[in-house]
């Protein structure tokens, strides 16, 4: 026999079937915002770049060639015997005179003394080979009360050159010397000219005579 249930029992009945289905629902988690993670940024220097400019080391300075010295007049009138003269020093064996042509810069002087820097070359050619006898050297010019030359000194060769230069010379001329402030280039230049035109002074002349 069954038993109908009362309508108050079919009121909890169908509250409690009404919970029970509430209760299977699947609840939704709320949902996390995710929190970005802080990159630490890479740092960037923000300051300009400014370009150095680095200036060149400065070289010495160089000592300034002093001036040609003037020679006196009666050099000037005397320079044949002059040119002989070193001809003769820088080539003892194989000198003719008239046959050599010098150029010669004063680089001092003293009283009896003239301190030079001689260059020669022979007019003539050494036999088949189409070349001249050349030579240059410093050179210590002797001359007399009247400017006559008495002597000319030239320094030894191998081991006794730098000894003589320094025994022969003095310190300025020295200087000079072993600081190459000497132009032999231009006296070399000259002396080939003078081999087309034999009669014509060497520079040391034409410096001392006045232009027009």
């Amino acid at each position: 026999m069954k038993i109908k249930p009362t309508p108050h029992q079919y009121f909890w009945i169908i509250l409690l079937a009404f919970l029970a289905a509430c209760g299977k629902q699947s609840v939704a988690p709320p949902t996390e915002t995710p929190t970005p993670t802080a990159v630490s940024p890479t740092p960037t220097s923000t300051a300009e770049v400014i370009p150095t400019l680095i200036a060149p080391t400065p070289t010495p300075t160089q000592p300034s060639i002093p001036p040609m010295i003037t020679p006196d007049a009666i050099q000037v009138a005397r320079w044949k015997e002059y040119e002989n003269a070193l001809a003769m020093a820088l080539f003892p064996s194989s000198f003719i005179p008239g046959e050599f042509l010098c150029e010669w810069e004063i680089l001092g002087r003293s009283d009896q003394e003239v301190y030079v820097w001689a260059v020669c070359m022979s007019t003539f050619l050494v036999g088949n080979s189409g070349l001249h006898y050349e030579a240059m050297d410093p050179a210590v010019i002797h001359i007399g009360v009247d400017g006559a030359v008495q002597s000319v000194e030239i320094p030894g060769i191998g081991s006794d050159y730098a000894p003589d230069i320094r025994r022969m010379f003095p310190p300025d001329v020295q200087e000079r010397y072993f600081n190459g402030l000497i132009d032999f280039q231009r006296l070399r230049d000259h002396l080939r000219w003078r081999l087309d035109h034999t009669e014509e002074p060497p520079l040391v002349v034409l410096s001392a005579t006045p232009t027009p």
